[in-house]
């Protein structure tokens, strides 16, 4: 008998977010609250003619300060990464110039 292939929606679901990226994960997710968000204080105003500002500030405040906390870390991350390949870069071009005076001292002591 044939082993059945077991359905797995967690690794399929943990697939799907490692090539979306967890911080653009992140911003889709309150990029879709905020709609959520408009939609409901949309709804208590007119039902009320007001909305709860104290409320609406907070909440808008927290999500905007996520945002900025998902713009630093992508920002270190790019800052790390372009710092690791100036540091390759650095020893690619070191290892060049010493093969090249390596070569340069074989000839010299070939003559």
């Amino acid at each position: 008998m044939k082993k059945r292939k077991r359905l797995r929606p967690l690794r399929k679901l943990k697939e799907v977010i490692g090539r979306i990226g967890t911080l653009n994960l992140i911003l889709i997710l309150v990029g879709a609250f905020f709609v959520w968000f408009n939609w409901q204080m949309l709804c208590i105003f007119r039902e009320q003619g007001m909305i709860p500002e104290s409320y609406a500030c907070a909440v808008i405040a927290a999500t905007i300060g996520e945002c900025g906390i998902c713009g630093w870390i992508r920002t270190n991350k790019d800052r790390r990464r372009e710092h690791q390949w100036e540091q390759e870069e650095k020893q690619a071009e070191k290892s060049a110039n010493s093969r090249e005076s390596e070569e340069m001292t074989d000839e010299r002591n070939s003559f």
